[in-house]
């Protein structure tokens, strides 16, 4: 039992110094076009664990990587709402975009240098929505 207690304690104690050092790093400032706001970045340990602890006041968030693991950057990414309407053009400058849009069904494309992927969200008025794109070739070095 005492072993437990030992790993349970060593669990939080590593928890709440992650989310510690998150705190410390500032996430990229808030952007806004019309009434959709995200942040987009993740670069490095540090931010990409910033990411992660505010990931929670998102509620449509993207990951864009390689099939190996590696991220990218520089990914074109356009949301447009159910009528084909476009709401956001952006270029991520990490592997993270995280939106906050308003509830609705949205269709998310994202161009890597020529490689286009597709993905089809639904975001309800409560939780989250992670699309996750996955290209087959690492980033240019």
């Amino acid at each position: 039992m005492k072993t437990i207690q030992k790993i349970c304690a060593a669990l939080v104690c590593a928890l709440a110094s992650q989310a510690c050092l998150a705190d410390d790093v500032p996430l990229p400032a808030v952007q806004q076009q019309g009434a959709i706001s995200f942040i987009t970045g993740g670069i490095g340990s540090d931010e990409a664990a910033a990411f992660r602890a505010a990931a929670a006041q998102y509620n449509l968030r993207l990951t864009l990587a390689a099939v190996s693991g590696e991220f990218f950057a520089s990914v074109r990414v356009s949301l447009r709402d159910a009528q084909g309407n476009s709401v956001v053009e952006a270029v991520s400058d990490g592997p993270y975009l995280f939106f906050n849009v308003p509830p609705g069904k949205y269709q998310v494309t994202a161009d890597n240098q020529g490689q286009v992927e597709m993905r089809n969200a639904v975001v309800h008025a409560k939780g989250a929505t992670e699309l996750y794109f996955r290209w087959k070739t690492a980033p240019e070095q």
